[in-house]
């Protein structure tokens, strides 16, 4: 739902900014992203953590969470106002930056209560927060573009539905748990020194994600940070596979680490094997359609876009990977060395974004090119660490299988879609999903465990559509003997149940 409707803000509102217009909110919310992570530590994903192991922690955890954000409230403002000062913005762009400030203040005190709702396995919460502000933002921002409203009023909106959404949540949390107001310097401690090594990941990742944009506002005009925005906003409402099922499975991931490594590897093997199989149609298609979105969409001024979101299309097969990767790594208490990865991504992606942005802006007139490269280029070499990364299992003989399968479906997809191009884009789209989905039917595809798992109706496909789970699958170990045992006690393995040590 939400991807629906962001893309329809995608659809109409880029194109009546204009790629000035803009360049401006995706300064505003490059900015405010950056500022937002150095504030708000790795709160969010410790308490999803601690909450799925033991609910009776979320009013404690809430509470502290709370008192320690609004202790840097003051400090982001400050922030926000040297970046402004000392990069001489006209006016509009002041106006712009500071009320994505306000709706990232907001943001940072609705965090505590949805990383609760997550961490207590009650999603909807969140999903109805997220459809609402999208919806209203989507439809209003609309609505101001065609009556002739430019940038300061379609951001209002969202500082508005931010609002709404702290509100919202605040009267959801009511009976699910309350908020402890009680300072408690061991629980303020807890917080910030055992957060930091996911907020050391968030820093990472999102000076990672901000600093092409940042970059280009510097090097190159206005629009062409215009350029970038749109490849980048449908590259992020692409990446709403593994964002929904990285959200849904971390509780369920965490749980089942503390089981044992092979309960881990066999919640975590499903997830993982059908987002990688899924970014295959999804890159294939956007490459595809890239032209005709583009053009018929945006208009002809956004024309230099298209190359960039070929680029970035690309991109999406090692990010869905790096997103699970991330997912898995952190219920294993392993983040470290996933955040030992984004710290080279970031030195690495500055230095690629410098040579590629100035060498494509000056030979094709469109740095935006070579930002796009350097995200590529980056992703790849993450992805290919966090393959070596992941426990032995989550990815073995079977997903090879299985992710060929999916290529060849994807084949079957792209060919259906280059032989409909004259038709136009609701065409491809349409036909190219119905495509895919057929043959990933008739290829055995998903299993309904694993659909199940998803939603208990879908679970109750019929059989013969489905791929059938070995009821003996091979071993978390690689097909070794199994050698896991805790202290004295001897039990089976978690997974193939056939040894015992």
């Amino acid at each position: 739902m939400t991807w629906a409707l962001s893309l329809l803000w995608s659809v109409f509102v880029p194109r009546a900014l204009g790629p000035t217009g803009l360049g401006e909110l995706t300064i505003a919310y490059a900015a405010t992203g950056v500022v937002s992570v150095l504030i708000s530590l790795g709160i969010g994903t410790l308490m999803v953590k601690e909450i799925a192991r033991d609910r009776t922690s979320a009013p404690w955890l809430v509470g502290t969470a709370l008192i320690v954000r609004a202790g840097f409230v003051v400090p982001a403002v400050v922030a926000v106002a040297l970046y402004m000062h000392f990069a001489r913005f006209g006016t509009e762009q002041m106006v712009v930056i500071w009320i994505a400030t306000g709706s990232m203040v907001l943001s940072l005190f609705t965090g505590p209560f949805q990383a609760a709702f997550q961490g207590i396995e009650r999603m909807e919460y969140l999903a109805y927060a997220d459809v609402l502000t999208k919806a209203v933002v989507s439809v209003a921002g609309i609505a101001l573009v065609f009556m002739g409203f430019g940038v300061v009023p379609v951001i209002a909106v969202a500082l508005a539905m931010g609002a709404v959404a702290l509100a919202l949540s605040v009267w959801w949390s009511r009976g699910k748990f309350s908020v402890d107001w009680r300072l408690n310097p061991d629980h303020v401690r807890f917080l910030v020194v055992d957060s930091l090594p996911y907020w050391t990941t968030g820093l990472v990742l999102t000076f990672y994600m901000w600093i092409d944009s940042v970059m280009l506002s510097v090097m190159v005009p206005a629009k062409v940070v215009g350029y970038y925005a749109v490849p980048t906003k449908i590259f992020s409402t692409l990446l709403f596979v593994p964002v929904i099922f990285a959200t849904a499975w971390l509780p369920r991931l965490s749980a089942s680490f503390r089981e044992s490594r092979a309960a881990l590897v066999a919640t975590g093997r499903p997830a993982v094997e059908l987002v990688l199989a899924l970014s295959a149609p999804v890159a294939a298609g956007t490459v595809l359609v890239a032209g005709p979105l583009v053009r018929d969409i945006y208009g002809g001024a956004f024309a230099p876009s298209v190359t960039v979101l070929v680029v970035l299309a690309y991109s999406l097969v090692p990010t869905y990977l790096n997103i699970m990767v991330n997912q898995v790594l952190v219920a294993s208490n392993r983040q470290l060395a996933w955040t030992k990865v984004m710290v080279a991504a970031a030195v690495v992606n500055p230095i690629l974004n410098l040579v590629l942005i100035t060498y494509f802006q000056s030979r094709y007139n469109n740095g935006a090119i070579g930002a796009a490269v350097s995200l590529l280029v980056t992703e790849l070499g993450m992805a290919v660490a966090g393959w070596a990364l992941l426990p032995r299992g989550v990815l073995g003989r079977r997903s090879i299988s299985r992710l060929a399968r999916a290529l060849v479906a994807t084949g079957g997809m792209t060919v259906v879609v280059w032989f409909l191009r004259k038709y136009g884009l609701l065409i491809e789209v349409g036909a190219g999903a119905a495509t895919f989905g057929a043959l990933a039917l008739a290829l055995r595809l998903v299993a309904a465990e694993e659909l199940a798992m998803v939603h208990p109706l879908l679970g109750r496909l019929p059989a013969r559509a489905l791929a059938q789970v070995d009821e003996r699958p091979e071993c978390a170990y690689g097909g070794r003997e199994c050698q896991w045992q805790t202290g004295e006690s001897r039990r089976p393995c978690e997974t193939c149940r056939q040894r015992w040590v």
